[in-house]
């Protein structure tokens, strides 16, 4: 639903311009220009985008490298849940999510929020210059890194979430779906999704290649029976002319079979042409039994792509029925980071889904000591010992494991 995009300084005019729709030549062919004067500027204060990014970088230590970001870039689609919702239901969506972006990475550096109704889904656009006070130099400078950590980008969805649930009585399902949810099979539903766009574009040059080759044989036929017309039009002409009253011919038979010799030139060369077409016409066939075989491909990634949407549906509606029982049978509305990657080693310890790879392992570790070390941990503390004495032990097994095979290669 939200994604975050770093900029260079290079890229903030181009964005301006798309922001604040300053031209009417777009190139996005979704705009519905119809559409623009719903746009809401939630910044409304006289300024633009341009001047307010300047003003900022002007107030703040930003290093003189093209390379550096010094703008960062939220979208925010509006939830499918209010795409049906009143406007003014959706507007105060956005607002309340501007207000969380204002809270989170500070106002004063905000340089955009704009909301775009003209586009297929409305959505917010909210930029800022990431900043950060620089204690060891006692300064605030600009550092997208220090910004946007991976603490961060992984919280933002379920903070976002907890804020717009608190402030809009309206929205009850939550950002926190099946599509911001990590679940393997939205991974795969994007690669088939890659896959059918390539297949798509195959299509498309096949059939273009077809239409253009079909066209070649109607010109080349078309050609020959023009040439075959114009030799028996000079025939006639021929002896139209030897029949003559007065005996005598103002253009020489001579003349005419010059003429007619050109034609057989002409004639051979179209031949060769249609030898060509016809050995294009085989190529057709090969390329229509390709054709084939890409839809034939196209239609079983189709069926997998359906296979994964039901279960992906089916994945929903277990998400949905976790979080109700969750919410209205234990009073759970929240879980921690730690305790979701803590629950996540201590599933796959349940079912005997252990990992061969010792980094993965130690991570495993560091998240159930993690959790168990934090005192507001929903989860039994018994529960997380056992967990790591499982995963210890594994570790120990992974690292014997290692030296033994050491030694066979050794010997």
């Amino acid at each position: 639903m939200a994604h975050v995009k770093k900029n260079t300084r290079g890229a903030v005019p181009g964005l301006a311009v798309h922001f604040e729709r300053k031209t009417d030549h777009h190139t996005n062919k979704e705009i519905d220009v119809s559409k623009t004067y719903l746009n809401q500027d939630l910044m409304a204060d006289g300024s633009d985008m341009l001047s307010r990014f300047n003003e900022r970088l002007n107030d703040v230590y930003c290093m003189k490298r093209d390379d550096v970001k010094a703008l960062a870039t939220w979208i925010v689609t509006l939830p499918e849940e209010l795409a049906e919702a009143p406007y003014e239901q959706q507007s105060a969506f956005f607002e309340a999510t501007t207000n969380f972006l204002n809270e989170r990475y500070g106002q004063e550096n905000a340089v955009a929020a704009v909301v775009h109704y003209d586009e297929t889904t409305p959505h917010l656009h909210y930029a800022f210059v990431p900043v950060f006070f620089d204690a060891k130099k006692e300064r605030y400078k600009v550092s997208a890194k220090q910004v946007l950590t991976r603490h961060d980008l992984q919280t933002f969805h379920d903070d976002l979430d907890q804020d717009l649930k608190k402030v809009l009585p309206f929205y009850e399902k939550g950002v926190l779906n099946n599509k911001t949810l990590p679940f393997e099979n939205v991974a795969e539903i994007k690669k088939y999704n890659d896959q059918f766009k390539a297949l798509k574009d195959e299509l498309t040059n096949v059939e273009e290649n077809i239409s253009a080759k079909k066209a070649l044989l109607k010109i080349t036929n078309q050609e020959l029976d023009e040439i075959d017309l114009a030799e028996k039009q000079i025939d006639d002409f021929k002896q139209v002319l030897s029949k003559n009253l007065f005996g005598k011919t103002v253009i020489k038979p001579d003349d005419l079979d010059r003429f007619k010799t050109v034609l057989v030139n002409m004639k051979k060369a179209t031949l060769q042409s249609q030898r060509n077409a016809e050995q294009t016409s085989h190529e057709l066939s090969k390329v229509k039994e390709q054709l084939a075989d890409v839809k034939a491909e196209h239609q079983k990634l189709k069926k997998s792509h359906q296979q994964l949407q039901d279960s992906q549906q089916e994945s929903q509606k277990i998400d949905y029925a976790m979080r109700d029982m969750l919410k209205n049978d234990y009073g759970v509305t929240s879980i921690k980071q730690s305790d979701v990657e803590a629950r996540a080693v201590l599933y796959q310890l349940d079912h005997n889904e252990l990992t061969k790879n010792k980094t993965e392992a130690t991570s495993w570790l560091n998240a159930l000591t993690t959790a168990r070390d934090d005192q507001e941990t929903k989860i039994n503390h018994k529960r997380l010992d056992w967990g790591i004495d499982q995963v210890k032990a594994l570790i120990n097994r992974l690292v014997e494991l290692a030296r033994a095979l050491f030694k066979g290669m050794t010997r």
